[in-house]
C-alpha cells in the first residue's frame, strides 16, 4: 500500500523470513533496529517471521531487502508482498 506520511508517499510491505535453527533470537534482535522495520512479529509454522516495513521508493526497499534483512546470519529465505489497496476499495 501507498501511503502519505508527511505529503510523502511511504509504501508497505511485509517480508515472511525463514530462519536457520538456534538463530532465531539473533535475527528477530538484529531486525527491531533497523528504522525501516515498523514490526516483527514471531510466528510457528512455514515461517518464522513476518516484518512490516516500510520505503518510500521500491528502490530503497529492494536495498533493505538484499543488503540489510539477507545479509543477517540465521536467514535462510525471505518472501517480500506488497501492501495493496484497490482504488475501488477507497471509493464510496
Amino acid at each position: 500500500m501507498v501511503q502519505s506520511n508527511n505529503n510523502h508517499k511511504m509504501i508497505t510491505s511485509y517480508t515472511l523470513m525463514r530462519v536457520l535453527p538456534a538463530n532465531d533470537k539473533n535475527v528477530y534482535e538484529t531486525i527491531k533496529t533497523f528504522n525501516e522495520v515498523k514490526e516483527v512479529i514471531l510466528t510457528y509454522g512455514e515461517y518464522d517471521l513476518i516484518i512490516q516495513v516500510e520505503s518510500d521508493s521500491l528502490e530503497s526497499l529492494d536495498h533493505f531487502i538484499f543488503n540489510k534483512l539477507r545479509t543477517i546470519d540465521g536467514v535462510a529465505a525471505t518472501t517480500t508482498l506488497l501492501e495493496a489497496k484497490p482504488k475501488s476499495f477507497t471509493e464510496s
